[in-house]
C-alpha cells in the first residue's frame, strides 16, 4: 500500500464526480505495503480507501473486487467496493485503474494472541465456505511457474544453497497429490497486518491483491506461518491450535488437508521469500515506498524444511481429520 502514483487534488475532484460520495474532507497517502497506491479518503458521507492498481489486469480486478462484494454480501467482514454511477467497480485515474472501497474499523494487531488467532481462524473458514459458489476464477499469481520464473530473474542473488532450497521445495510440492484437496477462493496473503481489530474484536480482512483460486489449506498455511510464530520464527502450537480449532468449528479439515499442512508451510515460506526478494532487487519507484525483509522467510523456509516431520506428527496427533 505504498504511493507509486501521485493523485493531485484536481484529479481527485474530477474522479469523485463518478460517485455519489459528497465532498472530500480528507485525502492522505498510506505508506505501508508494497503493491499498490492507496489513500485514505474521507468525505462528508463516510470513510473510504482509494486504491490505484499498479499491475493488475482487468480480469484480475474483476475477480478481486467481485470476490470482495460476494463475501460482503454474505456478511463476511471484508471491505466492499463501491460502484460508480455507471455501476462499475473501477475506472481510470491518472492512467491507472482505480477503485473506492469502504474503510473498515480498527487497526492491525502487532502481537496477535490466541484470541485473535481464534477469530481469524473462524473468519477464514467463513471466507472459504462463502467463496465456494463464487464463479469467477483466477490462477494463483505466485504459483509454481511464477516462483521458477522469479528464481531465474533473480539470478546471482540466489546462492547455490538457495537454489537447492527452491528446487527441492518445488519438487516436493509437485510430487504431492493435490487432487483430493478442497479448492476455492482464497485470500493468499492473510498476514496479521491484513486484518483489523477494534477493541480486540475482528473488524475485518483487507488487501485482496493476491486473492485467487487454489487449495484452501494453502490459505491456512499462510496464516499459521505468520500468526503462530515466536520472535525467532519457532512454531507456536497454542496459537496454531486456536486457529485450527476455530476454523474447524465452521469448516471441517479432512485428513488429506491435515497431511498437506507441513508441505504447505514450506511452500508459503518459499513464496514470500522469493516475492519479497524480488521486490527488493527490482523495486518500484514511488513517492512513498515500503519494502519487507525477505531474509525472515528464507530462514523460516529452512526451519519448516527441517521441522517438517515433527510438524506432521503434531498436526496428525491433534487434528485427525
Amino acid at each position: 500500500m505504498s504511493v507509486f502514483t501521485t493523485v493531485e487534488p484536481a484529479q481527485l475532484e474530477n474522479f469523485l464526480k463518478r460517485y455519489e460520495l459528497g465532498k472530500a474532507c480528507n485525502f492522505s497517502p498510506i505508506s505501508a505495503g508494497i503493491t499498490n497506491t492507496n489513500y485514505y479518503l474521507d468525505t462528508d458521507r463516510g470513510s473510504y480507501v482509494l486504491t490505484l492498481y499498479e499491475h493488475h489486469s482487468d480480469d484480475e480486478l474483476d475477480y478481486m473486487l467481485g470476490l470482495q462484494q460476494h463475501l460482503a454480501d454474505k456478511a463476511l467482514r471484508c471491505p466492499a467496493p463501491l460502484k460508480d454511477r455507471r455501476g462499475d467497480f473501477y475506472s481510470s485515474l491518472n492512467q491507472r485503474p482505480a477503485a473506492i472501497i469502504h474503510r473498515l474499523p480498527g487497526k492491525a494487531e502487532t502481537a496477535p494472541d490466541e484470541g485473535h488467532c481464534a477469530q481469524i481462524g473462524a473468519e477464514l473458514a467463513g471466507f472459504h465456505l462463502a467463496g465456494q459458489d463464487y464463479i469467477k476464477l483466477r490462477p494463483n499469481p505466485c504459483g509454481v511457474e511464477w516462483l521458477l520464473a522469479a528464481g531465474d530473474m533473480l539470478g546471482a542473488e540466489l546462492s547455490l544453497p538457495d537454489r537447492q532450497l527452491l528446487m527441492s521445495t518445488i519438487a516436493n510440492y509437485r510430487e504431492f497429490n493435490h487432487r483430493p484437496l478442497a479448492h476455492g477462493a482464497i485470500h493468499a496473503d492473510l498476514f496479521h497486518d491484513n486484518a483489523l481489530f477494534l477493541d480486540d474484536e475482528l473488524g475485518g480482512i483487507i488487501d485482496f491483491d493476491y486473492a485467487c483460486h487454489d487449495s484452501l489449506v494453502l490459505d491456512i498455511a499462510v496464516v499459521l506461518n505468520d500468526w503462530c510464530l515466536d520472535v525467532k520464527g519457532g512454531f507456536e502450537p497454542e496459537r496454531a491450535a486456536a486457529v485450527l480449532n476455530a476454523y474447524q468449528q465452521r469448516r471441517h479439515l479432512d485428513h488429506q488437508e491435515i497431511r498437506a499442512l507441513p508441505l504447505m508451510l514450506r511452500f508459503c515460506a518459499l513464496r514470500f521469500w522469493l516475492s519479497r526478494l524480488y521486490d527488493k532487487v527490482f523495486p518500484q519507484s514511488g513517492e512513498l515506498t515500503f519494502a519487507k525483509n525477505p531474509d525472515w522467510f528464507r530462514e523460516l523456509l529452512v526451519m519448516r524444511t527441517a521441522d517438517e516431520n515433527s510438524l506432521r506428527q503434531w498436526f496428525q496427533s491433534h487434528f485427525r481429520g
